[in-house]
């Protein structure tokens, strides 16, 4: 079952988000079982909504490379989330969507991020 996996990084700002995904890799070297990864500024915060193919991929990626990535990251909070199982997922222009998140960074930030 797809499962969304919800979290908020209070530690977390947009830049060093950005290097993170960056270190990441995440469009060379995708996580098995990510379907969707949505991120958002909230206030003194990052926000992330992301949709898997189960619970168990989520759990993997949270536990094998996403909570190392945040410790080098400066992130000293333990990580709080949750799962919720998957009710819906409705889009009805995918062609917007492959423009603004072809790739992990918005372009501009990609390229300041990979060269610095």
């Amino acid at each position: 079952m797809s499962v969304t996996l919800i979290m908020r990084v209070p530690e977390l700002s947009p830049g060093r988000y950005d290097r993170l995904l960056a270190e990441l890799d995440l469009d060379a070297s995708p996580p098995a079982g990510l379907i969707l990864h949505v991120a958002t500024e909230g206030v003194g915060a990052i926000n992330l909504l992301e949709v898997w193919q189960t619970g168990h991929a989520a759990e993997s990626f949270v536990a094998g490379r996403l909570q190392e990535a945040l410790r080098s990251h400066g992130v000293k909070d333990p990580l709080a989330y949750r799962l919720e199982p998957l009710h819906n997922l409705f889009a009805p222009d995918e062609d917007v969507i492959r423009i603004i998140g072809r790739t992990s960074l918005p372009n501009g930030v990609r390229s300041r991020v990979r060269a610095s």
